[in-house]
């Protein structure tokens, strides 16, 4: 299936990104939004993503303009729709909201149509659930900032069809995105699963006195960060040997956290609305921590990688 014309359902964090994702392989994109301030706010949004490229020499400057008009904002939802080859939602983490947003959708639609949800944890099927052609939905659960982030998880429901699958992680890959098909739709899906393991022993060993806030973060930044870049843990220790890997299991494993649950250090927070950057206090204090600053690092980090490895494609 050639997609030609996309809507981005969300105007917010992660919809302007999308929509650039697909405007970079000539996809004609709708970002829709509830109202036309919501809009305004997407496409401005949008058109700051291509200057930033553009500044950072990641983006040609003669490609600014023709990505522009390929992007434009709406809220006619299913007047939009009724020509679209492909849908994103980007909406609200609510199961009954998208359910009700892809039934409307569904209504107008062409019937070829592929429709997606850009859900971090939901699983696929639960969405999908009451729609007619449910083989022709899936998850494409795109990495914020979604403009720099290549990794996409592409993610197959009970009834999703190989051949939906197959169309969106080649649409993705030609976008110069990192799709990973994830065959079986289960709770968080793949990434998250790898992060919430990886949360779940950082907090523990903060909770068990182990290490404090900030050393966790430094092992973490300046240990396993520095090496992920490169290769993958499965890759790393089949470089080091499956030998040593089980030696180390053998008596690690028992002293690993294992909660089913939220652990109490995350559960105290929570009750006494110490909740991150929104309160002004979660694991660290951000009254006196600076948090733009601290996603404007990320960001430029990022750019970097962008700019590193299209210049080794470049040269090689």
């Amino acid at each position: 299936m050639n997609i030609k014309k996309a809507l981005v359902a969300g105007s917010g964090q992660m919809g302007p990104g999308i929509a650039y994702t697909l405007a970079s392989v000539g996809c004609e994109t709708k970002i829709f939004g509830r109202s036309a301030e919501s809009v305004d706010k997407g496409m401005s949004a949008y058109c700051q993503i291509l200057e930033v490229l553009s500044a950072e020499g990641c983006l040609a400057a003669d490609r600014v303009a023709p990505l522009k008009a390929l992007v434009s904002g709406t809220t006619e939802l299913e007047a939009e729709v009724g020509g679209a080859d492909l849908v994103i939602e980007s909406i609200p983490e609510n199961l009954e909201l998208k359910r009700e947003f892809f039934h409307r959708v569904e209504q107008h639609c062409p019937p070829e149509a592929i429709l997606t949800s850009n859900t971090s944890g939901i699983p696929a099927t639960d969405i999908a659930a009451q729609l007619g052609k449910p083989d022709r939905f899936a998850v494409t659960h795109f990495w914020n900032p979604p403009h720099l982030m290549p990794l996409v998880e592409v993610v197959k429901g009970e009834k999703t069809s190989m051949a939906t699958v197959e169309t969106l992680s080649d649409l993705l890959g030609r976008a110069d995105k990192k799709p990973v098909k994830v065959l079986k739709d289960t709770p968080g899906q793949l990434g998250n699963r790898l992060f919430q393991a990886l949360l779940r022993e950082a907090m523990y060993i903060v909770e068990e006195g182990i290490a404090s806030v900030e050393d966790v973060d430094t092992a973490i930044k300046n240990g396993l960060g520095r090496r992920f870049p490169v290769y993958g843990p499965l890759e790393h220790n089949d470089v080091v040997g499956l030998d040593t890997l089980y030696a180390i299991q053998s008596y690690i494993c028992g002293s690993l956290c294992g909660y089913v649950e939220p652990p109490a250090l995350l559960k105290d927070k929570y009750d006494s609305g110490e909740l991150g950057v929104k309160t002004g206090r979660g694991f660290y204090d951000w009254q006196v921590r600076d948090s733009d600053e601290l996603i404007e690092k990320r960001n430029q980090f990022l750019l970097d990688l962008l700019k590193m490895e299209r210049s080794r494609k470049s040269e090689g």
